[in-house]
């Protein structure tokens, strides 16, 4: 009996560690690489950030975060973007590799241990 108790706490955690996933209004996607999360905004209406001078591809639609450390803009040819991906439903939120972040209406917000994380929705990116 205490065998089955283990296995049904331990359901939630691994239910939360999913690799990647979606926000409900489809502009919104995040997966896991290389234990760094990076989630993808498809239409955005902020004020796209200065592009680096080393980047001669897309940039400010997509922000990288690992377990330690600072959020970041990437310079990107490609997107996470997966139709397919778990939805995170919004007032939910997801647990994995030192970060968490929770869904609402008005954002994504996503944070490390160190507190450093990042908000994203079509109407603003903050970086903190």
């Amino acid at each position: 009996m205490v065998r089955w108790i283990a296995v049904l706490v331990l359901l939630p955690v691994l239910a939360s560690a999913q690799e990647a996933f979606q926000l409900p209004s489809g502009n919104i996607h995040c997966a896991v690489f290389d234990q760094r999360l990076r989630c993808d905004v498809l239409n955005f209406t902020y004020q796209r950030p200065p592009r680096p001078r080393s980047c001669d591809l897309d940039h400010g639609g997509a922000v990288g975060l690992g377990p330690r450390g600072a959020a970041a803009l990437l310079c990107h040819g490609d997107t996470v973007a997966n139709p397919m991906a778990p939805v995170l439903g919004y007032g939910q939120a997801w647990q994995g590799r030192g970060l968490t972040c929770t869904a609402t209406q008005q954002a994504l917000r996503c944070v490390n241990g160190e507190g450093r994380g990042f908000e994203m929705a079509r109407a603003r990116l903050l970086i903190f």
